[in-house]
């Protein structure tokens, strides 16, 4: 081989060799950011354990189980009105967001402990309608109200009772004696509806 020859494969090696080192080091540049940049994108992920979403989906399940309840609550307290309540609240839960009792209130045998009931009607008496109602409260009838011998006021303060179906259960009584609450569904216009609403309002005793 001439010289000229050999001179040009030793060319031609050299310049293989300097493009081959140039491409490796594009390669490991390359590889290097796509590093740095998995390493960035590792740092930003937030990793969940276990017991987090077990937390969460606790959590979850309360929050859609909540069941709402709309109360009526009058007389001695800052707010009367209607307001809504947690299922299972009490009476004096009621007494807070209605803001509070006022000075003529008569709690004596007021149940605060009493679970609220939906669509009812708290009526807290005043001190001037002790003599008219105190008997309609008592710890045995847990707060309830005595359709044997409420007024025509007490009794309008349950839900779906006007002054009209006040009147008839007052005449119905006065004929006979409630003997059992299902039978105030005997007055004109109560029916099964109207009942299941004050069933767990009202007593005979």
């Amino acid at each position: 081989m001439s010289i000229i020859a050999k001179l040009g494969v030793l060319m031609n090696n050299s310049i293989y060799k300097k493009g081959l080192a140039v491409v490796l080091i594009i390669a490991i540049f390359i590889m290097t950011a796509v590093g740095i940049k998995l390493s960035s994108k590792e740092d930003e992920i937030e990793y969940t354990s276990y017991d987090n979403i077990e937390e969460n989906v606790e959590n979850m399940n309360t929050n859609h189980s909540t069941k709402y309840i709309f109360v009526d609550i009058d007389g001695a307290v800052n707010n009367p009105g209607v307001y809504q309540f947690n299922e299972g609240d009490r009476v004096n839960d009621a007494i807070i967001k209605a803001g509070g009792l006022t000075a003529s209130a008569l709690t004596k045998d007021l149940n605060k402990a009493r679970k609220l009931v939906d669509g009812e009607k708290i009526y807290i008496l005043k001190e001037g309608e002790i003599v008219d109602v105190l008997p309609l409260y008592s710890a045995e009838n847990e707060g309830k109200i005595n359709i044997n011998n409420a007024s025509k006021e007490i009794l309008m303060s349950l839900s779906g009772i006007g002054e009209v179906y006040a009147e008839r259960i007052i005449e119905y009584r006065s004929k006979k004696q409630f003997t059992a609450i299902e039978e105030i569904k005997n007055i004109e216009g109560i029916g099964e509806k109207t009942f299941e609403k004050i069933k767990d309002q009202i007593t005979i005793d």
